[in-house]
């Protein structure tokens, strides 16, 4: 009997000691990710202050804000589009692109001039003839045009999540939730018809200027209305517009391009890094204006 008891107790013992090891051993493994990832974090801080230090200091990037040319920044960029290097056993690639290549969504909420209303006009037809009804134009708008005292909304996605109703779309991640909102009511998925990021731009600054001369041919068909062949044509030809006459549009392409703020040289960079280092990898994404030499809008993930 005595020995039965024992031999219990020992069994329990023993129970309790594996679980308590692979309870410590769980929560060591957790410190050493936890490590790991803060060290990781802080290579990944001197690699972005090494970024704009050359930024900063390069002659080539100094050249083309005192050209204060269009070619000369598309040179740039096309030379420079991607860097691959490797440090103390950090992989690293980093992608240079014009940061204006797209429409900024809070343009439209913007509501208080004819212009501005024929520039929402402008989306609403686009996002029709892309098979989308109403309900996704209205569903973008209350997303920018925060929370209203009176009720009077566009949609029911006030009801449906609440915390998207703030004063600018400022994310890509924002606006996928709204287009998964969207998919729920719609029952198709907004994603597989539009790529939207390829679209718009999310930058709370509503008076950010589209460059032409990097515009992609989704942007093409939205401001001016052509069709998907002629937006890829005015997008291959990139690089080479300085003036409206240069882009060949008709009357009414002209018109509705008039809606939109943009420009033949916008000196703003989109500088995105890719940091890898074994069973870890982060990414930092930040806008670079040439001309001020300074970086804002700053975005850092990172996954094990």
């Amino acid at each position: 009997m005595r020995r039965g008891v024992a031999l219990l107790i020992t069994l329990v013992i023993v129970m309790l000691m594996t679980m308590v090891i692979g309870w410590s051993m769980q929560n060591l493994n957790k410190a050493k990710a936890t490590v790991e990832k803060e060290r990781f974090m802080i290579q990944s801080g001197m690699i972005v202050e090494d970024v704009l230090s050359v930024l900063k200091n390069s002659p080539e990037i100094n050249a083309v804000a005192d050209d204060n040319s269009s070619l000369s920044l598309f040179t740039l960029l096309s030379s420079a589009s991607m860097l691959p290097f490797e440090s103390e056993g950090y992989r690293v690639l980093i992608s240079l692109k014009s940061a204006r290549d797209r429409l900024n969504i809070n343009t439209f909420a913007e509501n208080n001039t004819t212009r501005a209303r024929q520039r929402r006009e402008r989306l609403a037809n686009f996002l029709t003839a892309h098979g989308f009804d109403g309900d996704l134009y209205d569903y973008i708008l209350d997303s920018m045009e925060g929370i209203k005292e009176d009720g009077s909304y566009r949609s029911d996605l006030f009801y449906n999540d609440p915390e998207l109703y703030r004063d600018a779309i400022v994310s890509s991640r924002q606006m996928e939730r709204i287009l998964l909102d969207y998919a729920k009511k719609d029952g198709i998925d907004p994603m597989a018809k539009l790529d939207f990021d390829k679209i718009f731009c999310y930058n709370e600054d509503k008076n950010t200027k589209l460059d032409l001369n990097y515009a992609t041919p989704q942007v093409w068909e939205l401001i001016t209305g052509v069709g998907r062949e002629r937006g890829e044509e005015l997008a291959k030809n990139g690089g080479a517009y300085e003036n409206v006459d240069d882009l060949g549009l008709g009357e009414e392409e002209k018109r509705l391009l008039s809606l939109f703020d943009y420009s033949f040289f916008e000196p703003v960079i989109l500088v995105h890094i890719d940091i890898m280092k074994e069973n870890i990898s982060g990414m930092i994404e930040f806008e670079y204006d040439i001309k001020k030499k300074k970086a804002k809008r700053f975005v850092f993930e990172v996954q094990n």
